[in-house]
């Protein structure tokens, strides 16, 4: 396709997703607006998919280059002295909204902030030369911050501007602290129902034991039947339905019982005002050692094509640090969203990435970052 006719496609798709969301738009649509035949469309682009990966990528060059005049000038970066200049991530993403929009609901979107943050721009603690390890960390660290500050505007502020927005921001991190990431349990947040009949809770074990032998096996969620599952559990398909509605409510469930399994690893019994950094490390190693026992493990696999679990996750752990009463100055429902994703990608790291890394060891340099007021500039 000739350049000129493929920056047609990707601005008509652009053009497009400003109406309504990606799975709402044609093929016919697209090459309609692009003003190229549908035959011409399909020689190049297989489905709309195929053109938005080409946008995404052209994306990335743009915003790395924003960053990269944002930030050429400056030696240092003071977050103290930051809160009269607009977040230049904001600012690319206010030009760019429609393409934003829809990518904040695709699953591991923040792997699109830690591709630019680690090939354009590095922030590195000032007076400290990072190890590999610590740079690796950091850069998906900021990539998990930045998609959550966007999360936050476009889902609980869509109507703010940039300069406001970015207020915000600078009033959060200006005062970041590592026990934000702990909390209390609330009150009658938890109860054990240790009513159930022994036998229901075998039979709901054996069924969920059955949908991740099965998803392992397949390696495909949408091929998953009941009959697979009820086939694999060796129980009855009415049986099946006396406790789960479907395989869907059975996936909810699990992931529900990880959520709450992943707050009990943060929930501690003193203020976290009052933690020490080596009892958060501990908390947070402890945690990351206990991932491969859950079942939420298997799902995060992106191959599998398992639905729904980065948001739910997202859900249950920001209504956990909404219900915190740590003394926050900036917006509450921003701080939720912050420390929820980096959780969320602190866990996608170490099941990824970092699954080389003792947890001690990712503890104590993710944990060493989130009181860093003041930043040198390395352009790459």
């Amino acid at each position: 396709m000739p350049e000129s006719a493929e920056a047609q496609v990707k601005q008509a798709l652009l053009a497009l997703l400003e109406e309504r969301d990606i799975q709402h738009i044609t093929m016919k649509e697209i090459a309609e607006k692009a003003k190229v035949s549908r035959g011409t469309l399909y020689l190049y682009y297989e489905d709309k998919f195929s053109i938005i990966e080409d946008v995404i990528e052209d994306m990335k060059e743009e915003l790395g280059k924003a960053l990269y005049e944002a930030f050429r000038h400056m030696d240092t970066l003071h977050l103290n002295k930051k809160r009269q200049t607009v977040h230049p991530t904001l600012s690319f993403v206010h030009e760019h909204r429609s393409f934003f929009g829809t990518m904040m609901n695709r699953e591991n979107v923040h792997r699109f902030f830690k591709d630019v943050f680690q090939q354009d721009v590095l922030l590195a603690p000032i007076h400290v030369n990072l190890t590999p390890i610590e740079r690796e960390i950091y850069g998906h660290y900021r990539a998990l911050y930045t998609y959550a500050i966007i999360l936050y505007w476009l889902n609980e502020d869509a109507a703010a501007s940039p300069e406001a927005i970015s207020q915000k921001v600078w009033e959060l991190v200006s005062r970041k602290r590592f026990y934000w990431l702990f909390g209390q349990a609330a009150s009658g947040e938890r109860q054990e129902d240790k009513q159930i009949d022994r036998r229901v809770v075998r039979t709901r074990e054996a069924l969920q034991k059955a949908l991740l032998d099965v998803l392992a096996e397949k390696q495909d969620y949408a091929a998953i039947t009941i009959s697979d599952i009820t086939r694999k559990s060796n129980i009855r398909r009415a049986t099946f339905y006396d406790h789960y509605a479907s395989k869907e409510e059975l996936l909810q469930t699990m992931i529900q019982q990880s959520c709450a399994e992943i707050i009990d690893h943060l929930t501690i019994a003193p203020s976290p005002n009052e933690l020490s950094l080596e009892d958060a490390e501990e908390a947070l190693a402890s945690l990351l050692s206990a991932l491969s026992n859950m079942p939420i493990v298997h799902f995060l696999n992106r191959e599998w094509g398992v639905p729904h679990v980065i948001p739910d996750m997202f859900k249950a752990l920001e209504s956990f640090y909404l219900h915190q009463q740590t003394e926050i100055h900036a917006e509450k429902k921003l701080y939720a969203y912050y420390v929820s994703a980096m959780i969320i990608g602190l866990i996608l790291y170490r099941l990824d990435e970092g699954k080389t890394h003792a947890p001690e060891v990712l503890a104590r340099e993710f944990l060493q970052f989130l009181d860093v007021k003041k930043y040198k500039v390395v352009l790459l």
